[in-house]
C-alpha cells in the first residue's frame, strides 16, 4: 500500500493479444478490491510459452493503458520466457516492491484462499518432494507431471483426503490454475504482505482454438490472425480500444525467426559446441535440438521434431528461444539473484491517471526507469540489473529486425522508445 494510504491492484500479462476476458479480468480486479488504480505488469518481445509477442510491446502497452491500465511496466526477456516458477517470482517481487497491495489473476476454477492454503501445505524444498520429483522425471513424465504427483504424494502422506487430493490433481491440471498457484507461492516465499484475488475465467478455455462466444481465448485469437491475417474478424472478441490500436500495426509469427534460428544452430554444429550453456537446456535436450530436421517450414514443425513425451510443446519452444536470445543459464543463475525490486521500466501510463505515478514513487523500493538510455545512469554500468534490461533490449532488435525483413516498416529501437501516454 502507498504511503498516503490508496490501494493499487497490480496484473502480470502478456496481452497476447488483449481480448474482453483482459478487460473483464482487470473491471474484476478493480470491483473486488475497490483499488482507485490498476497497473500492469507486461511481457516484454517474447512471451512465457518461448514465442515472439504477435503485436509490439508498445502496441500491447498502449491497447492496455486505452482498456484502463493506469500505468504499464515491463517484464524483461530473462523472466517473460522463463518457467512459470520464475515467472512468478520475477512479478509478484516487481509488484509487491513497487507498492502494490493486491495481484489480480484469473483461474479455471480455483480461489485465492484455496490456491493460498495450497502453497503453504506443499513444501517443495524438502528432500522427499525432490526425490520423488527426480524419480517420476526418471520415469519419463513431463516436468508438470512429476511436480504434480510429488505434490499429491506430499499431501498424501500429511493426512489429506481423498476429495482433497482429487481436487488439487484436478485444479493444477489447467494453467491459469498452475500460474495463480505459483503467485500465491511466490508471495508465500518472499514473505510479502501483497494479497491475492482471482476471477474465474470467462468463456473458452485456456488452449481453445475456436472462436467462440464473446470470450474467446487469446489462442484462438493468434490462430485466426495466423491463418487468415484479417484482425476485422477478432473485433467480436476484442474491445474496441484494442482492435482500434492493433489495427495501426501488424501481427509477427514465431515463423519469422526460423531462419535465424536455423542459422545459429548450424554455426553451433560447425563449432562443435553443445547447447546446455544455455538456460533450461539438459545435455538430453541439447542432443536433440543439434540433430533437429532444419528444413522444417515452420516454427511449430520445427518444435514437434525435438518435442518427445517427457518435453512438452512449451518447454522445447522455450528452450529454442532461449538460444536465439542467447539467454545463458550462467546469466539467468545471476540475474535470479538480483532482486526484481531493483529497477521497473515504465512502457506508459494513462494522462488521467498520472498521480499514481507520484504514489508509486513515494512507496516503490524499485528504480522507475522512464527512458532506456539513462538506465546505465540510473544503475551502473555495471549493475546485473542493467545485463537484464539489456537483454530485453536485445530482444526487441530481434524481434523489430524480423517485423522490418516482413514487412520493410520500421520501429523505433528500445533506447529511443518514448514513453506512452493516452
Amino acid at each position: 500500500m502507498t504511503p498516503d494510504g490508496a490501494r493499487i491492484a497490480g496484473i502480470i500479462a502478456e496481452y497476447n493479444p488483449y481480448h474482453n476476458g483482459h478487460l473483464y479480468q482487470m473491471r474484476k480486479a478493480r470491483s473486488t478490491t475497490g483499488a482507485p488504480w490498476c497497473i500492469v505488469l507486461l511481457s516484454g518481445s517474447f512471451v512465457q510459452r518461448g514465442e515472439p509477442a504477435i503485436y509490439s510491446t508498445a502496441a500491447r502497452a498502449e491497447a492496455a493503458l486505452r482498456c484502463g491500465a493506469d500505468a504499464v511496466f515491463e517484464i524483461p526477456a530473462p523472466f517473460s520466457t522463463a518457467s512459470a516458477r520464475e515467472y512468478a517470482r520475477y512479478g509478484t517481487g516487481l509488484l509487491s516492491a513497487l507498492g502494490v497491495s493486491y495481484i489480480a489473476c484469473g483461474t479455471e476454477d480455483a480461489s485465492a484462499e484455496d490456491l493460498t492454503l495450497l502453497a503453504e501445505a506443499v513444501d517443495e524444498s524438502t528432500a522427499a518432494f525432490r526425490f520423488t520429483l527426480r524419480e517420476g522425471l526418471r520415469s519419463g513424465l513431463t516436468y508438470p507431471d512429476a511436480r504434480l504427483r510429488a505434490i499429491l504424494l506430499d499431501l498424501e502422506q500429511a493426512g489429506a483426503a481423498e476429495q482433497t487430493l482429487n481436487r488439487v490433481r484436478s485444479a493444477l491440471s489447467q494453467p491459469n490454475n498452475i500460474l495463480a498457484f505459483e503467485y500465491a507461492r511466490a508471495i508465500r516465499e518472499s514473505g510479502s504482505r501483497m494479497k491475492l484475488v482471482t476471477s474465474l475465467r470467462q468463456g473458452s478455455g485456456y488452449h481453445d482454438p475456436l472462436l467462440r462466444g464473446s470470450f474467446s481465448s487469446a489462442t484462438a485469437l493468434r490462430q485466426q490472425l495466423y491463418s487468415s491475417g484479417d484482425l476485422s474478424s477478432l473485433t467480436p472478441y476484442m474491445p474496441s480500444a484494442a482492435a482500434g490500436t492493433f489495427a495501426e500495426t501488424l501481427p509477427l509469427f514465431p515463423d519469422a525467426f526460423c531462419r535465424s534460428f536455423r542459422e545459429r544452430i548450424l554455426q553451433f554444429r560447425h563449432e562443435g559446441r553443445d547447447l546446455t550453456e544455455f538456460a533450461d537446456i539438459t545435455p538430453d535436450l541439447s542432443d536433440r535440438i543439434l540433430r533437429a530436421e532444419l528444413r522444417c517450414d515452420s516454427w511449430n514443425s520445427l518444435v514437434n521434431s525435438i518435442k518427445t513425451r517427457q518435453y512438452t510443446y512449451t518447454r522445447i519452444s522455450r528452450a529454442l528461444t532461449h538460444i536465439l536470445l542467447d539467454i545463458t543459464e550462467e546469466d539467468f543463475h545471476l540475474w535470479k539473484s538480483v532482486p526484481a525490486w531493483f529497477c521497473a521500466r515504465l512502457l506508459g501510463f494513462r494522462r488521467e491517471s498520472e498521480a499514481v505515478l507520484s504514489a508509486l514513487k513515494l512507496s516503490s523500493s524499485a528504480v522507475i526507469i522512464s527512458k532506456a538510455a539513462d538506465a546505465a545512469r540510473l544503475l551502473g554500468e555495471d549493475s546485473p540489473s542493467l545485463s537484464i534490461l539489456k537483454a530485453e533490449a536485445y530482444a526487441q532488435e530481434l524481434w523489430n529486425s524480423a517485423y522490418f525483413e516482413q514487412y520493410g516498416k520500421r520501429l523505433p529501437d528500445y533506447y529511443r522508445q518514448q514513453i506512452i501516454v493516452v
